[in-house]
């Protein structure tokens, strides 16, 4: 379990930072169609002939982006991707959920996180943080989601005080950060 709250953290941690890193260069234009494959090669190279087979694999990698992305995500909207050496991110819309999902180079999918709120909660994870956590408002709420495995980091709030806390599927707590507000 330990192993499985690290990499979360990881892919959360990582998440996020790319997010921020990278939120400019996705929102400057990176907003493909569902069915197009994306091509990051220069029009002088394409038209070199000598990256080829690098244009091939850039094609075949986009091609499981794409097929993955289909099977993974349904009723997808506002999709907005962007690309870097190190792989891949997708913003979207799905079934209510602002979703944010990340591929490798290779095209493997990597995890994703869903924003949303309290009422889009398991009733379990809910249940859980209630009962520990009752005299504070859930004010956000990020659904990390890595193969085999998915956690919760959740926002607590109250007049004075400030919780980030993460959930496993199984119900463990562990609070990430505990801050008092400066009124």
């Amino acid at each position: 379990m330990k192993k499985a709250a690290i990499l979360v953290s990881g892919l959360l941690s990582g998440a996020l930072i790319y997010g921020q890193l990278h939120a400019q260069d996705s929102m400057a234009g990176a907003n493909l169609a569902a069915n197009q494959p994306v091509k990051t090669i220069s029009s002088a190279a394409a038209t070199s002939g000598v990256s080829t087979l690098h244009e091939a694999a850039l094609s075949k990698t986009a091609a499981r982006v794409t097929k993955d992305f289909k099977s993974r995500f349904t009723k997808v909207a506002d999709e907005q991707w962007s690309h870097t050496g190190k792989g891949s991110s997708v913003y979207f819309t799905s079934n209510g959920f602002k979703t944010r999902a990340y591929y490798d180079p290779r095209g493997n999918w990597q995890g994703s996180m869903k924003y949303c709120n309290e009422s889009q909660l398991p009733h379990f994870i809910r249940d859980v943080i209630k009962r520990t956590y009752y005299d504070l408002a859930i004010t956000t709420v990020i659904i990390c989601e890595v193969p085999n495995h998915v956690a919760y980091v959740v926002d607590l709030e109250d007049p004075k005080t400030l919780k980030v806390i993460r959930v496993s599927e199984e119900g463990e707590m562990d609070v990430l950060q505990d801050l008092t507000k400066i009124n």
